[in-house]
């Protein structure tokens, strides 16, 4: 559901403010295996077809553990990670091969995979959107503001920050207004 937010109310406001030959920049902080990144990668896509734009996108999907972005770079899935993925988005964007489901060519060159540790390494920056969903719970607070702070210099003015079910800006709330929090959209 929170997804579907994304998919009919952010993502083509974002992209309806992009200049003409603008790049949409996202930053998926702690990535982990990468499944959130491509579901984006998915969806901004399909954003692009229906306003009849071509796809100009570059996504940045950061974690610190190695072997987590090795796996994600791969873009090759098992059926139980995506149970969730629809039968035409899966002939869409898939490819059955022995060892699982390849994302297609056409998403994983959205994607760049890189280790960063968003609490020591300076952040991305003229990012429009950024997604950071359920990494913050494991810092601790003052990390947890850091990681924050950077994140609110990273977004372009207007950008939109996605937050976990148990997550919110915190002391930085005043320099983020709610887009829907129910799903914590900043």
């Amino acid at each position: 559901e929170a997804f579907q937010a994304l998919e009919e109310d952010v993502l083509p406001r974002i992209i309806e403010s992009l200049k003409p030959n603008e790049e949409l920049r996202l930053w998926r902080a702690g990535c982990a295996t990468g499944e959130e990144a491509f579901s984006l990668a998915m969806l901004l896509w399909e954003a692009f077809a229906k306003l009849e734009r071509a796809p100009r996108i570059k996504i940045l999907a950061t974690d610190v553990h190695q072997r987590s972005l090795d796996f994600a770079s791969s873009g090759i899935y098992g059926d139980e990670q995506l149970t969730n993925v629809s039968q035409e988005r899966l002939e869409r964007f898939f490819t059955r091969r022995s060892s699982g489901f390849q994302v297609s060519q056409d998403l994983r060159q959205l994607i760049v995979f890189a280790r960063h540790n968003v609490v020591k390494d300076a952040p991305f920056t003229k990012m429009h959107f950024i997604s950071c969903r359920n990494m913050l719970i494991y810092l601790q607070p003052q990390a947890q503001r850091t990681v924050l702070s950077l994140f609110h210099f990273g977004l372009v003015s207007g950008g939109t920050l996605f937050l976990g079910a148990s997550e919110t800006p915190g002391v930085l709330s005043d320099e983020f207004a709610i887009v829907n929090d129910h799903w914590k959209l900043f």
